[in-house]
């Protein structure tokens, strides 16, 4: 073999690893997009010493954020309170345990709600475990009885579970609004998608139908969606595809992932991957799954129904930009009323400001003739951090 023989098969080589790598890579990111989420660990924050009323724990941006917030760790949760002291790497908050004993020691997770709450553990609300009829099989669903044929069906987000959506459960509370907290394919005790991906909102939206369906059969007249996260992906596509779109009478969105390109672009470029591997990581996800990322942006899409939207975004959201719900408010500002807040991360418009997001919800309700303003509760914030905890 000639000298230049022996190049030319050495650059072959090195293309042929070059091109390997890449789609490697590739199909690595497109595992990101259709897989499930991994559940977080409980081993984020250290607790250094806890009482009935106070925990210390190690300083982070979480631990240190101003708000209410969940401490969960491996037998319980608790209400975080406000800030007390810090000293050098070290928070010291108040403390209220709802589940479990004070954590003396060890880790636990600082988060916007703990996973492993119910309505009844959480707010000392009745609830009934229920199972509704889907496409795939029988779907679990937490079910808080209320006296008005308007029903709130809420859909919590990507690697998120049904507990999300005890924040506003809590803010809705006396308003006499049956509540129906869906689970959805994938979710614990609940069908897995025939191909197991993910479909991002494009094929679990018919959950949130047969939800619906249950509802309506129920004693609902109609409905109100809120949706979380990629819940407001699934709120969306509901709207727009489903033959109960008119039964809705409003939609509440969370930090909405309103178009799932600019949702992958802002992960991809915090997780460091190259654009390029991103695209192609995209086009391997549609290649497994089928997606069509252009139905999964909402705001490129025709108007949506002209259905009542509050929506809820933070700017310093790390999952779903917060510039896409901006553009998306700006273009149906009739239909759209937009509450940006300024601090926190995604999902956390009530721990960020429990009497502001409560006080956002029912006026907004009040002025659409949902629910019994009359029988509106105290603040939820107070009532969850004063309540005396129940026994279960």
């Amino acid at each position: 073999m000639t000298r230049i023989s022996r190049i030319r098969w050495g650059i072959g080589l090195a293309v042929l690893a070059l091109v390997g790598a890449a789609l490697a890579a590739g199909w690595y990111y497109s595992d990101q997009i259709l897989l499930f989420d991994k559940p977080s660990t409980l081993h984020e924050q250290r607790v250094f010493a806890a009482n009935a009323d106070r925990v210390r724990l190690s300083l982070d941006r979480e631990s240190g954020e101003a708000g209410r917030w969940a401490l969960e760790w491996e037998d319980g949760f608790a209400w975080l309170g406000p800030v007390r002291s810090v000293v050098g790497d070290t928070v010291e908050r108040e403390l209220r345990v709802v589940q479990g004993s004070a954590p003396v020691g060890g880790w636990a997770s600082v988060r916007g709600v703990a996973k492993a709450a119910d309505p009844r553990t959480l707010l000392g609300l009745a609830f009934e475990d229920v199972r509704y009829r889907g496409p795939l099989g029988d779907y679990p669903a937490w079910w808080i009885p209320g006296e008005d044929s308007t029903w709130v069906i809420a859909i919590h987000g990507r690697a998120a579970s049904r507990a999300e959506a005890l924040r506003t459960v809590s803010a809705l509370t006396g308003r006499g609004l049956p509540i129906l907290v869906i689970g959805y394919r994938k979710d614990a005790g609940a069908p897995a998608p025939p191909d197991g991906f993910s479909h991002l909102g494009a094929t679990e939206w018919a959950d949130a139908e047969a939800a619906v369906h249950w509802a309506l059969a129920h004693g609902a007249k109609d409905v109100v969606l809120f949706g979380y996260s990629m819940g407001g992906q699934v709120v969306m596509q509901f709207l727009a595809r489903s033959a109960l779109a008119s039964r809705v009478r409003g939609a509440v969105l969370e930090s909405p992932m309103l178009d799932w390109n600019a949702g992958v672009a802002l992960r991809a470029s915090l997780m460091g991957v190259p654009p390029p591997i991103t695209a192609l990581g995209k086009w391997i996800a549609t290649a497994r799954s089928g997606l069509d990322w252009r139905s999964l942006d909402v705001v490129s899409r025709p108007p949506p129904p002209p259905v009542p939207i509050l929506l809820f975004h933070g700017t310093g959201d790390r999952f779903a930009p917060f510039d896409v719900s901006e553009r998306f408010a700006g273009r149906f500002p009739r239909q759209v009323q937009f509450e940006p807040y300024r601090t926190g991360n995604h999902v956390e418009a009530w721990n960020v400001d429990p009497e502001h997001y409560a006080g956002v919800v029912h006026a907004w309700l009040t002025a659409r003739g949902v629910g019994d303003p009359r029988s509106r509760a105290a603040p939820p914030a107070r009532s969850v951090m004063q309540r005396p905890r129940r026994r279960v």
